[in-house]
């Protein structure tokens, strides 16, 4: 590829700006703005062709990988049969001190974008597999709902405070369908009271199935809070409103996670990678997250690559003799894999409801790190153990299998001793 036309592409929201470098570094022409249009791109398409045939060299596309903008782009030139190249942000906005003077603006950008891959750091470019890209979006729509639903579940749990002190010693989760009902229909203390009491408990008992005696004693214990707030409630009358609108947000919010939930594990049903992944414990819905942020698992040669792309990896902070010992995680790649494996670190060292834990191996490993690091620390150890499992169930293309470290040594041993006895 060294006779190649390189070019850099600086993308923004709605144009772009190219750049045509030959291989000895120097501008072919001056960089030229493409809007980002299908008149746009075909304009520019027709400039890459026309160049291809005067210097009689295939041109390769270098972008920055700036998620949806650069897709657009991505897509078409991918689909006009021409080579694609990304290069991380990080790298781009690493060469921006290249020269002394300080000079930043988009045509500068995208030619320092094609020195990039001049130096050789940009990478190929595949598009994503259908059914991935589709799961990916979705579980990204998953985890932003997640966080609305939150959001708003902390902010009506703040406004039923005020209205109704204590009330949360009555329903743990306010979100549970007995709270919600109360909560729409009897807003204000008075209401409550004036509630009739068979109706309500007969409800209470309907929605949660816990029968008449266990909804009595919640309907008891809603009416103590309810004379308690004519006394100690200090919201206004219009805190009644906004618990209505965040109840209805939060039954719209749960509706949305429950199709979304439904779809995933639809389109994940045939996914052979995810299916591997979810075989792990602590992995459920978020092994289809994480297959899908991942993409292509064979860009990883190694675990350590792949912990690398999660940026649970340690950064290096050396300087001469100096050589930090103190250091964060890099946090370098998708936030949204680290999310899904702080989740599945979780939940694969927590217990079950027969008191079992998911994964006594984990378990015991966490156990041994908080011995002498905080307790952070050994949860991200135990992230790095996933990513292992994870890819070694992938390499593999077998279902995970827990052993404990021994029988994991034994086996090592015996597959190392096993081309030794062959040749005896």
């Amino acid at each position: 590829m060294k006779n190649n036309v390189v070019v850099g592409v600086d993308v923004s929201k709605e144009f772009s700006y190219l750049c045509m470098v030959g291989p000895d570094g120097k501008k072919l022409a001056k960089p030229f703005k493409v809007l980002h249009t299908l008149e746009g791109l075909n304009f520019a398409l027709k400039r890459l062709k026309e160049v291809e045939y005067q210097y009689g060299s295939k041109c390769i596309l270098v972008m920055e990988a700036t998620g949806v903008y650069s897709r657009l782009l991505f897509h078409f030139f991918h689909q006009s049969n021409l080579d694609v190249w990304m290069v991380n942000p990080i790298q781009s906005n690493s060469i921006k001190n290249i020269k002394v003077r300080k000079v930043k603006n988009d045509k500068v950008d995208a030619y320092r974008i094609a020195l990039l891959f001049l130096l050789g750091k940009a990478v190929p470019v595949r598009p994503p597999r259908e059914d991935l890209a589709e799961i990916n979006i979705l579980c990204r729509q998953y985890f932003r709902l997640s966080d609305g639903f939150t959001k708003n579940k902390n902010h009506l749990v703040s406004l039923v405070g005020q209205v109704f002190p204590n009330y949360d010693k009555v329903f743990s989760d306010i979100t549970s369908e007995s709270s919600l009902y109360i909560l729409e229909n009897f807003s204000s203390p008075n209401k409550l009271l004036k509630a009739d009491k068979e109706t309500l408990v007969q409800t209470i008992a309907k929605l949660s199935r816990k029968g008449c005696n266990w909804a009595l004693k919640k309907y008891d214990a809603l009416i103590d809070v309810a004379r308690e707030a004519l006394i100690l409630g200090c919201a206004p009358p219009a805190a009644e409103i906004a618990i209505l609108a965040d109840t209805a947000v939060l039954r719209a919010l749960n509706e949305q996670l429950r199709v979304i939930e439904c779809k995933i594990r639809a389109l994940s049903s045939n996914v052979m990678e995810i299916k591997l992944v979810s075989s792990i414990p602590g992995f459920g819905i978020l092994s289809a997250a994480f297959v899908s942020e991942i993409r292509d698992f064979c860009n990883f040669k190694s675990p350590k690559k792949l912990v690398a792309f999660c940026g649970i990896d340690p950064a290096v902070v050396q300087s001469g003799k100096f050589k930090g010992s103190q250091v964060n995680i890099s946090k370098r790649g998708s936030p949204f894999l680290r999310r899904v494996l702080y989740t599945a670190a979780l939940a694969s060292i927590r217990k079950k409801k027969n008191g079992d834990y998911f994964n006594p191996v984990l378990v015991d490993y966490y156990e041994g790190k908080i011995q002498s690091k905080p307790k952070n620390v050994a949860l991200v150890a135990v992230m790095h153990k996933l990513v292992r499992y994870i890819f070694a169930v992938l390499r593999d293309e077998k279902p995970f299998r827990l052993i404990t470290p021994e029988e994991q040594l034994k086996a090592f041993e015996e597959a190392r001793l096993s081309p030794l006895k062959m040749t005896v």
